[in-house]
């Protein structure tokens, strides 16, 4: 058999599976539409194992791994159609957000970073010590938003603002990017309101990932699928549970798009964890 012949054959599989995966969709959206109905679950996990555990035992050894990873493809390309479908049928995704920004007559910052304030008069800032007492000002009203740096190297360096974002429901709605001696920091505005407009080009979130292998990978793949670019990822370790990693992560995105609300859907099912921590409007050409 020549290579020809082989390129051939290849050509007549590939039509064939082609058209079982046609239909392996449309029975997809048949299930999409059972679950909308009946709110059940899309993500089942003990289900997947079982079936990949059954699909799979009969399969030569020097191939099983392969053929496992195929089949963990289609399963998460069909969830990731399943969650599209199911918005469309049922608004589900439990996400409040103001398309305005806030008129801002006060603004909290930690001392160390008052010289890098932007876009706020300086008669208007508040000069605290740490990132809890700027949230406790949004809290109780003292101030309207809160300033911060977000660094793009160094171990560390984000981990506190990350974290009072974080815990307190606290969102980036503002960002400028600076060049400090070769490296980048933005500087964040944020309130106690998630806004969300329609020039707004990234989306920032923080994930847990389940504790099991290929988590991240999986999470980092759905992404992808979504063809959606991830800017920045940050991992630092979750003080809730011990080993175990928080990951922060800005995608090229607007919320307001329709896949990126299934996106956000997904990872908030298929996460330990997940929360939005901002949408802003950011300048590409400064990068």
């Amino acid at each position: 058999m020549t290579l020809a012949d082989v390129r051939k054959n290849i050509d007549r599989v590939d039509k064939e599976i082609k058209q079982l995966f046609k239909e392996r969709m449309v029975l997809a959206d048949n299930v999409a539409q059972v679950k909308a109905e009946t709110e059940d679950d899309i993500y089942k996990p003990d289900r997947e194992e079982t079936i990949i555990s059954n699909l799979t035992g009969d399969v030569d050894d020097n191939i099983k791994m392969e053929y496992t990873a195929l089949i963990k493809r289609i399963m998460e390309i069909s969830r990731k159609y399943q969650y599209g479908r199911t918005l469309e049928l049922r608004n589900c995704l439990d996400v409040e957000y103001d398309v305005k920004e806030p008129d801002i007559d006060a603004v909290a910052m930690i001392k160390p970073e008052l010289y890098i304030c932007q876009g706020c008069s300086r008669d208007k800032v508040i000069a605290v010590d740490s990132y809890d007492e700027v949230y406790e000002l949004i809290k109780t009203g003292k101030v309207d938003a809160g300033m911060g740096i977000l660094e793009d190297i160094s171990y560390g360096v984000s981990d506190a603002l990350h974290e009072v974002l974080t815990n307190n429901k606290l969102y980036i709605y503002r960002c400028n990017i600076v060049n400090e001696n070769g490296h980048n920091k933005k500087v964040v505005t944020f309130s106690d309101h998630l806004i969300v407009e329609e020039n707004h080009n990234r989306l920032k979130v923080m994930f847990v990932c389940k504790n099991k292998s290929g988590s991240l990978s999986s999470i980092l793949s759905m992404i992808s699928d979504y063809g959606v670019n991830l800017t920045e990822i940050h991992s630092a370790p979750n003080r809730q549970e011990h080993w175990n990693y928080r990951f922060y992560v800005e995608l090229s995105a607007n919320l307001l798009k329709k896949d990126i609300q299934a996106l956000v859907f997904q990872l908030m099912n298929e996460t330990e964890e997940f929360t939005i921590l901002g949408s802003y409007a950011c300048d590409e050409e400064q990068f």
